[in-house]
């Protein structure tokens, strides 16, 4: 229970409460809570954006050849990862010839090579080669680059 007393510092009349509020020792736990708090909420928003931010999904077409040979014609082609977050390849298109398949999950840094069977294109056809592929974090990357039909396995790279 309280009291109402007159106040002697103040006007006459006025009169003050005595209840007992918190303890400057509990206010205090109380603000270093909420400020604790308040910082790891911020800690976590900003360091999840800025990470999110700093994982980049880039991948590097390093040589692709499509030759006819007498054995019949080949598609070859080297990828890199020059990226900062491991990358699935997803396939390979070459545009007017076709699709093909290619499932190989490529480390930061790391290289990727693999060779298919083609249908037999014209000597000196150029085609769109693109590869595709996806990181963990549902991003994505994508190389392309202009490829040159060359008799009997010679390597024609068009930029």
């Amino acid at each position: 229970m309280g009291c109402d007393c007159v106040c002697p510092n103040k006007p006459s009349g006025y009169l003050y409460s005595m209840r007992k509020g918190l303890s400057s020792v509990l206010g205090t736990i109380i603000v270093l809570v909420l400020t604790v708090t308040a910082g790891a909420m911020l800690w976590h928003t900003f360091y999840g954006l800025f990470s999110s931010l700093s994982q980049q999904n880039q991948l590097q077409i390093e040589s692709a050849t499509y030759s006819d040979t007498s054995a019949g014609s080949f598609l070859s082609v080297t990828v890199k990862n020059v990226g900062t977050s491991s990358l699935t390849i997803q396939g390979v298109s070459l545009e007017g010839v076709g699709k093909f398949s290619w499932a190989e999950t490529v480390a930061p840094g790391q290289q990727a090579s693999d060779i298919w069977a083609g249908p037999q294109e014209p000597d000196g056809s150029s085609f769109l080669l693109v590869v595709n592929a996806t990181s963990p974090s549902g991003g994505s990357a994508q190389a392309s680059q202009v490829i040159t039909v060359s008799p009997r396995g010679h390597r024609l790279l068009g930029i």
